[in-house]
């Protein structure tokens, strides 16, 4: 048996190391100059700039099982984060897990966000660690929105806190998306941590793919134009050189736009985008590794963080990594685009004298365009998604659009991939 993957992103790639254990031969062929999709990390002058702020979820289900997370050496950010507003900052928090009791204390008795709605947060993290993933996920769906006001919470505090922090998870401001995802991301923040690898988030794909390049089984630079099918059924690809590949079935583990492309079948298509601005200094921001959040509606930079404070390793010795994350696609040059950044960057440390003087030494380095950074997930849009056997005989997919738009959906879609080809190959035999 053979197995043809177009894609070595994290789908790609789990579904090539689970099929690669049962002794399916396979072969993976990645358009770019290396692994991961856009799950990559750079490296320049001692710097690790990761292609778009991301973090890894230690409780995400799929990554306890195809991730050594003790090898990838994760770095937590603390719970809660900073909100900026206008001449100063609001720290929120778990007060069960923050181990910094300054922080707690902030927490605590800010006037920012009522007491009620800090009450209410509690209780939306406790009854969620009490479910399981099926249990939190079944049932009727709705915008995040709403279900935050069914949970009682407050505009004000909808406003402050989860429209910045979860718009810069989901890519929307407005909580349009399906609560099923807040609800999910809420879980895997009330069951564990966000964190880097110390590598950077490319570690994580260069950790799936390690078995995979030393085996020979990933070809770099190796674009696919086409499908080859000899009547109904896919039997192989086409690739850039014009050379014709056949195998028992090919999979697809590109994104939405690509599979629609080489398919010609209908794939989730309103995209979700963003910028990642990158800056360094001499000097740190603040202390601690939370996230600083930007409430202010007409926000260009939705969050801001300092990397180095969270994985040192991120800047050479003696240097300090800021990312900025930028919300959409703005048709900008480069310049304006850090200018702008710069602009929210130092309202966002208004008021303190020291952030400011840091601020100011701060230089740009390096920008990532992630036009497609996740497809869009309206309520009620997860059930319609594709399935990993797409109803072309020997052609499957494995990719985030047939689960949901996260790092753990995709290694999911790349696990039921691999079972649904070893079940049908077997069937076959």
């Amino acid at each position: 048996m053979h197995i043809l993957i177009v894609g070595a992103g994290l789908a790609g790639l789990a579904c090539a190391r689970m099929l690669a254990r049962w002794k399916i031969d396979i072969t993976i062929f990645e358009a770019s100059d290396g692994v991961g999709g856009r799950v990559r990390s750079d490296y320049a002058d001692g710097y690790t700039f990761d292609r778009g702020f991301q973090v890894l979820f230690d409780a995400y289900p799929a990554a306890l099982r195809q991730l050594d997370l003790a090898a990838l050496d994760l770095r937590a950010f603390d719970p809660g984060a900073i909100i900026c507003l206008p001449g100063r900052r609001v720290v929120l928090t778990d007060p069960l897990r923050d181990p910094a009791w300054r922080d707690r204390l902030a927490a605590a008795v800010t006037p920012a966000i009522s007491p009620l709605d800090k009450l209410r947060t509690l209780r939306l993290a406790t009854s969620l660690r009490g479910q399981t993933i099926d249990e939190m996920l079944d049932g009727s769906d709705q915008p995040s929105y709403e279900f935050l006001r069914e949970c009682g919470f407050s505009d004000a505090t909808i406003d402050l806190f989860f429209r910045p922090f979860y718009g810069g998870v989901l890519f929307d401001r407005a909580l349009a998306t399906s609560a099923k995802c807040l609800k999910f991301d809420f879980k895997m923040l009330a069951d564990g941590r966000a964190c880097l690898p110390a590598g950077g988030m490319g570690a994580i794909s260069a950790q799936l793919a390690a078995p995979l390049l030393a085996a020979g089984r990933v070809l770099l630079n190796t674009p696919a134009t086409a499908l080859l099918r000899d009547g109904e059924r896919v039997v192989g690809v086409r690739l850039h050189n014009g050379e014709e590949l056949r195998a028992d079935a090919v999979v697809l583990a590109t994104p939405a736009p690509e599979a629609a492309r080489l398919s010609g079948l209908p794939m989730p298509s309103q995209a979700r985008g963003t910028i990642a601005l990158y800056y360094a200094g001499d000097q740190p921001l603040y202390a601690g590794a939370k996230l600083l959040l930007n409430p202010a509606p007409d926000a260009f930079v939705n969050n801001a963080q300092l990397l180095t404070n969270v994985a040192p390793s991120y800047a050479p010795p003696g240097k300090h990594l800021l990312g900025a994350t930028v919300i959409g696609v703005p048709d900008l040059s480069d310049h304006e685009l850090f200018r702008r950044g710069l602009r929210d960057l130092h309202a966002m440390v208004e008021g303190d004298i020291t952030a400011q003087a840091a601020l100011a030494g701060y230089q740009p380095l390096r920008l990532y365009r992630i036009p497609f950074a996740q497809f869009g997930q309206a309520p009620g849009s997860h059930p319609g998604l594709p399935d990993n056997r797409s109803g072309q005989a020997g052609l499957y997919f494995a990719a985030e659009f047939t689960e949901a738009s996260s790092l753990n959906a995709a290694m999911i879609s790349g696990e039921k991939c691999a079972a649904a080809l070893a079940e049908d190959l077997v069937g076959r035999a």
